[in-house]
């Protein structure tokens, strides 16, 4: 990830003093280094004797929404909750959260991970030709999910209010920027209507899901640990709703670089097949995965959609393979 080196915290910054007492308290005199993260108000601090490296997370109330905020504060809450669950130890682990201030604007301070995101993986897989690497991992991340949602699994059905909501809501972005016209929306719902009233997806369990499973977001280390990060949108849904999200985003990544939505399939499948291995009915697992699958990608595919910074073009073709996922999976039993 790029970074721009910012200099030295000063010592009188109220941040310094925090730092010293929660990340590197046996340190004499630290010096803290500091880079701005690519993501917005993301920094890195790395301590310069004792190279302990850190990332901060801040939040302003007057430049984003109060859903947002409300987000970026929950997730300090979010990771010990998780990391409760087991996920403080590898492979299987949940960045550490550190402390937090919300009177200097202070969201998480967490320990920084070193290691490779998912989407270097799909960089070497496209232009390297180095698919079994990229297998290896996805494997990995299967693991990884199938732990995280089997140990938060309630028991109950899962709720479709929040699912409906976020689809709409979706929706209604893509037709405010014009990626889509009024009649793919209303097409759009009514193929929402239809999956949300199939017994499938209303008999699925409520787990704890990630929410975000974007490729940044899963850090790959050397000693074969899977690390998840960014957990502000963190809830209680259909496990498929990370399963779905990443073979959005496998498709997005093949069709976006190469324009060839084909060369992900083999990597989708190999996703699926991975994830499905871990329950005890291998089959019976794999067709109610594969069943649901296609509601929850066609989602993720129209929430890449809006990003404004991906061209216009590929933008509406995004949208179009959403529907046309929406209507093959339809065809599904």
């Amino acid at each position: 990830m790029n970074t721009t080196y910012l200099g030295k915290l000063d010592c009188a910054d109220p941040l310094y003093e925090i730092l010293l007492s929660k990340a590197c308290p046996d340190v004499k005199g630290p010096l803290f280094h500091v880079n701005r993260m690519a993501s917005g108000r993301v920094y890195k601090y790395t301590e310069e004797k004792s190279r302990v490296a850190i990332i901060g997370k801040f939040f302003k109330t007057d430049d984003i929404k109060q859903d947002r905020i409300s987000r970026i504060k929950g997730e300090y809450n979010n990771l010990r909750i998780i990391r409760g669950y087991g996920f403080d130890s590898f492979p299987n682990y949940v960045v550490r959260p550190i402390s937090r201030d919300e009177r200097i604007g202070l969201a998480l301070i967490e320990e920084f991970i070193q290691g490779k995101d998912l989407d270097h993986y799909f960089r070497k897989a496209i232009y390297n030709d180095n698919g079994d690497v990229l297998k290896d991992r996805l494997s990995r991340l299967a693991s990884f999910l199938y732990a995280f949602h089997k140990r938060t699994e309630n028991g109950d059905y899962v709720g479709l209010d929040f699912v409906s909501a976020y689809f709409r809501k979706v929706l209604n972005k893509l037709y405010k920027q014009t990626v889509i016209s009024d009649s793919d929306r209303k097409e759009y719902l009514k193929l929402m209507d239809r999956w949300l009233n199939r017994t499938i997806i209303q008999k699925a369990k409520n787990v704890i899901v990630h929410g975000d499973a974007t490729p940044t977001n899963f850090i790959f280390t050397d000693n074969g640990g899977v690390v998840a990060i960014d957990l502000e949108r963190m809830k209680n849904s259909d496990k498929i709703f990370d399963v779905g999200m990443v073979c959005g985003e496998i498709k997005h990544a093949f069709l976006w670089r190469i324009g060839n939505p084909f060369r992900a399939e083999s990597f989708i499948r190999h996703f699926l097949k991975s994830y499905s291995s871990h329950f005890d009915d291998y089959k019976t697992a794999f067709r109610k995965i594969t069943s649901r699958n296609p509601f929850y990608m066609a989602l993720t595919e129209l929430r890449i959609a809006r990003n404004s910074y991906l061209d216009w073009n590929y933008r509406k073709r995004l949208a179009r393979e959403a529907m046309e996922c929406l209507r093959w999976g339809l065809k599904l039993e």
